[in-house]
């Protein structure tokens, strides 16, 4: 055998480009510790930028240093920090909007707790709409409100209530005046439409939104300003013979226009939401406290009427959280799959509440399992489908926890995902997330483990109900 050593042999026989043992170290880059082989590469200069995307998790900058700690970037080992108010603040983001999506079981309402409730100390405040208890609890655990909303329970929101600090002038940021009643109008106006449209499974047509909103316009005047449901519910089976001809029209041609919108607002009042939404407010927004929770817990398992229930809650939240010099809040939205997915209005809807998010000051938090759910509303192409994809589009960070095999393909075409990207949520542990953000200087992803103190774990835990059960099954 000769004794010729392999990297001897690899230098006599490859290209010069090969990886080679070079007899001595390169100028200007001093040999440390002792190498008996003598091997060495050669030397490679390049900026962070390029090895990011070379060596994806491996070789990256941290995002900031500001803002709320999550966990642990498990592709450096760095502590994870990250606030939308502080990015946008620097100027690494424009959009503050955040989606969270991950399976059952995958940790996306720990996560959520972790970016928001940790916000708290900092300054910021938390209004949350959820299908499920967990954000009252959390609310009555942090020392803020809670509002229960069910058959029953008392209490009653007006969805097109308007906060009277919102009515007042208003300039956006060039100075120009903003008619604050037009503004409010514009509101009701989509509420209106949502809820129809949830009635009808499907889009109104144009002649069916100029009934609305003539319908809408009489109710106000009737109401003082001040309408409820049933006002307008009225206007659409007796519209106003001058409304109507101001555009034009015969009372019984607007009649025959909103046909179809008035047996769904009909319909609409024959349900959960004359008790629950039809008629003043029985409770405020409490804008002081550190965290306000609407519950509709009570209606988790009624699709229908869960949908309108969302819809009308989020409504008059948004309402308060327009309101100048309201603090700077996430609005979170959580099982918000549940209502997406059965609701044609609700996307409009949370389309324009994102749009917004930056002259409100909010930061809106989409909690959903996968995004099949979402995108599920009508087939590839169709218009409804359009706003989904849209809808996801506007959340400018990305949280994505576990998915399983048959969700990975729509996963990655709808939030355009790379290869190395679907590998972190086709193999993330619970508790384990991909964060893709749109940045200022382009995209970035990390792979984040979010780290749990463990009062965090009691306070937060979503599994009281199977480890009641549990201990019911032991003691039995």
């Amino acid at each position: 055998m000769s004794s010729t050593s392999p990297l001897r042999r690899m230098k006599s026989q490859d290209s010069p480009t090969a990886w080679t043992a070079p007899g001595a170290p390169a100028a200007g880059f001093a040999r440390q510790g002792r190498d008996r082989s003598r091997f060495a590469l050669p030397g490679l200069r390049l900026s962070t930028a390029t090895a990011s995307v070379a060596y994806p998790f491996l070789a990256q900058a941290p995002l900031t240093h500001k803002g709320t700690f999550l966990g642990t970037n498990l592709g450096t080992g760095a502590p994870f920090t990250f606030s939308p108010f502080e990015l946008y603040r620097d100027g690494l983001i424009t959009n503050p909007n955040i989606l969270v999506a991950g399976e059952i079981g995958s940790g996306k309402t720990n996560t959520t707790c972790a970016l928001t409730l940790r916000s708290i100390p900092l300054g910021y405040k938390v209004a949350a709409v959820d299908a499920k208890s967990d954000w009252a609890r959390f609310a009555r655990a942090y020392g803020g409100s809670a509002i229960s909303i069910g058959p029953g329970r008392g209490n009653r929101l007006n969805p097109l209530d308007v906060s009277d600090a919102l009515l007042t002038a208003r300039v956006d940021a060039e100075g120009n005046r903003i008619d604050p009643q037009i503004l409010a109008k514009a509101s009701q106006l989509r509420l209106l439409e949502g809820l129809i449209e949830i009635r009808l499974e499907r889009s109104l047509r144009v002649e069916e939104k100029t009934a609305v909103a003539l319908a809408l316009e009489q109710a106000l005047h009737a109401a003082g300003g001040k309408p409820i449901l049933s006002d307008v519910a009225r206007a659409l089976r007796d519209p106003d013979a001058d409304l109507a001809h101001d555009i034009a029209r015969t009372p019984a041609e607007m009649l025959d226009a909103g046909d179809a919108a008035r047996w769904a607002f009909d319909g609409l009042l024959s349900t959960v939401a004359k008790d629950l939404f039809d008629g003043p407010s029985t409770t405020r927004f409490d804008s002081t406290a550190p965290i306000v929770a609407i519950d509709l817990s009570d209606l988790y398992n009624d699709h229908s009427n869960l949908s309108i229930a969302f819809t009308c809650a989020s409504a008059w939240m948004e309402a308060a959280l327009a309101t100048p010099g309201n603090g700077q809040r996430f609005a979170v939205y959580d099982e918000a799959w549940r209502v997406l997915a059965h609701a044609h209005g609700a996307i409009d809807r949370l389309q324009q509440q994102f749009r917004l998010a930056r002259a409100w000051g909010l930061s809106n938090v989409l909690v959903l399992h996968n995004l099949r759910d979402t995108l599920n509303v009508g087939d590839a192409g169709s218009a409804e489908r359009n706003k989904a994809e849209s809808l996801l589009a506007l959340a400018g960070t990305k949280v994505i926890g576990y998915q399983p095999a048959k969700e990975l393909p729509g996963t990655a075409a709808a939030l355009d995902l790379t290869h190395a990207e679907v590998d972190v949520i086709a193999n993330a542990s619970r508790g384990e997330f991909l964060v893709k953000l749109q940045t200022t200087a382009g995209v970035r992803s990390y792979r984040l483990r979010v780290d749990l103190h463990p009062y965090e774990l009691q306070w937060w835990d979503t599994t009281q109900g199977m480890q009641l059960q549990h201990h019911l099954a032991g003691a039995a």
